[in-house]
């Protein structure tokens, strides 16, 4: 078929002869005798392309085959009836407009050619002007739908288009954040064993290590334990494992505060631990110890000379609560917003304004929320929630 693309012509002289090879529909037209099958020939010949044919299969077959635009059907034919030629055309096609043919006022038939979507009963013999009047209008209305299918079907197609790019260019920015937030905790990691190696250095007796750098040696053996562990998860990056197992907050607190309390990296700093007995929770240890960490760190870098950093944990509706408070210069509440976002920081000169970033990612990844607290000139306080279940 040859769809007629000009508006104007699509709209209008319906009922003028054409010679013209464009055509302003297909009509399929399935009865069993030749005069009525003729007769719908010659009236549309020239302005729709018109397939007849003889019994209810082969209407199917065409149907099938050309995908028609209108079906004018007989209801009175042998073998396949009417109704039944009907109820298998709306079984391939349920929106095709089906105009019934009969030479009999078989009124019960009329009504379930209705209730199978017949657009119209027509007796024989039909009135020609009648019949082109309700023909256009099939017609125009099944064009209508038919571009309205392919411009659902096109948008469609463009929308998955689409959201793969969108999926493309998130994971793509997944990488990159993840790349950057490993490298972060990589550097944090490396600086504290590079302040225990100094204190190594400057301790060490060749011939007698004492105990108390045994102790050191322990810790530094842990962080690159750690280490291997964060550059193992870029290779493992695309299977996203994780490891989730039963943590003990508090245990987590005293292992990172003993990790700054013997790093020259908190020697200003002292801790207050207030510790209240908590259940335990489902969660990756080595995120909640690095969350920590970064967030210990951020505070220890706002402290200008000597200072103080109180922490405590306790439960609240069913969350954990646990809270970082320090003595540093403190931060506006406008400020407080936006550390969480990355690269922000509070003007210290090292650091990539990564730390609360990843923090408050791998709270969010446990369920869980962190709120930052602060004022100008009385420090900051971090809280975190994380829930039992």
């Amino acid at each position: 078929m040859i769809e007629n693309t000009n508006p104007q012509d699509t709209l209008s002289i319906w009922n003028t002869k054409r010679t013209s090879d464009i055509k302003f529909g297909t009509i399929l037209v399935i009865d069993d005798e030749l005069g009525p099958r003729e007769s719908l020939r010659m009236i549309f010949k020239d302005d729709y392309s018109v397939i007849t044919v003889e019994s209810g299969d082969a209407g199917i077959k065409e149907l099938k085959q050309y995908n028609p635009d209108i079906v004018i059907l007989d209801l009175k034919m042998p073998e396949k009836n009417g109704i039944e030629t009907l109820e298998e055309i709306r079984h391939l096609d349920e929106k095709i407009p089906v105009i019934i043919l009969t030479g009999y006022g078989d009124m019960e038939a009329a009504k379930k050619a209705i209730h199978l979507g017949a657009i119209e009963f027509i007796s024989k013999p039909f009135d020609i002007k009648e019949m082109r009047q309700i023909v256009k209008k099939a017609c125009e209305k099944r064009l209508i739908e038919k571009r309205s299918e392919r411009l659902i079907a096109d948008l469609n197609m463009v929308n998955k288009s689409l959201h793969g790019k969108i999926k493309q260019m998130e994971n793509m920015a997944t990488i990159g954040q993840f790349s950057a937030e490993i490298i972060h905790d990589i550097n944090n990691l490396l600086a504290i064993i590079y302040n225990y190696t100094q204190i190594l250095v400057k301790e060490i007796d060749i011939q007698n290590i004492p105990e108390r750098n045994k102790k050191y040696i322990d810790i530094i053996e842990q962080e690159i334990t750690r280490c291997r562990q964060l550059t193992q998860s870029i290779l493992e990056l695309a299977k996203a494992k994780d490891n989730v197992t039963d943590i003990d907050i508090n245990n987590i607190v005293n292992k990172v505060v003993e990790l700054f309390e013997n790093s020259t990296i908190g020697k200003n700093v002292s801790f207050s631990l207030n510790l209240n007995e908590l259940p335990v929770i489902k969660a990756d240890p080595h995120q909640i110890h690095q969350a920590i960490v970064n967030i210990i760190l951020n505070s220890i870098q706002s402290i200008e000379g000597q200072g103080k950093i109180t922490i405590s944990t306790d439960t609240s509706d069913k969350n954990i609560r646990l809270s970082i408070k320090d003595t540093g210069k403190g931060i506006s509440e406008e400020m407080a917003k936006k550390l969480t976002e990355p690269f922000v920081s509070i003007g210290k000169k090292e650091g990539t304004g990564l730390g609360l970033t990843i923090a408050s990612k791998v709270i969010k990844n446990h369920n869980g929320r962190m709120e930052i607290k602060g004022k100008q000139g009385t420090g900051t306080e971090v809280i975190i929630y994380l829930p039992f279940r």
